[in-house]
């Protein structure tokens, strides 16, 4: 039985707010020793990560050792119709945008723009181990990173981050869709 996006979007967030404190802790370690070896992050100077709200998969600990390593992090701000990227370092003055999402306080002159990221840890409601991903339903991360369907363009490296619970069988992309480089879960690592 085939479900829509709206209806995958409503089942999998529901799932994701019946997570409680302790789950949502462990499943947060259990994603950050997967993500710490890759050498994509490794590698990575310039890293996008996200505030996890709602039950999302937190990357606290990946934001730690990335900021301890002396790797720049940024959140994405989402004032315009596509995504730029906000420094952020602890101790950092916030704000809450229109989405009622926390971002940080900075000038237009200091964001980032996704061309210039070496990595996207990319939040997502609902993904197939082939690499699709529906996202909140307002097309933020497609339209930003549509310049990585260009034949031989693969950065950023784009890395959907996510609770094995959120995983479903198949979806079928959108043309619009940018397809993930691949997914991690607290559970398995899907390329």
């Amino acid at each position: 039985m085939e479900f829509s996006a709206d209806h995958l979007r409503q089942r999998n967030r529901k799932l994701r707010t019946q997570l409680n404190n302790e789950a949502l802790e462990e499943s947060g370690l259990l994603l950050f020793e997967r993500i710490i070896v890759l050498p994509e992050f490794i590698s990575a100077s310039k890293i996008a990560t996200y505030s996890a709200i709602n039950g999302e998969i937190s990357l606290n600990p990946v934001i730690d050792r990335a900021l301890e390593l002396g790797k720049q992090v940024y959140l994405p701000n989402l004032d315009l119709k596509s995504l730029r990227f906000s420094p952020y370092f602890h101790g950092q003055k916030m704000r809450i945008n229109r989405f009622k999402l926390p971002e940080p306080d900075v000038t237009d002159a200091e964001m980032l723009e996704p061309e210039s990221l070496d990595l996207v840890l990319v939040p997502l409601v609902v993904f197939d181990p082939q690499l699709n991903r529906i996202g909140m339903g307002g097309g933020y991360y497609d339209r930003s990173f549509e310049f990585r369907k260009q034949p031989g363009c693969n950065v950023p490296a784009l890395i959907g981050v996510a609770h094995e619970l959120q995983k479903v069988d198949q979806l079928v992309p959108e043309e619009w869709d940018v397809r993930l480089d691949m997914v991690i879960t607290d559970a398995a690592i899907y390329k």
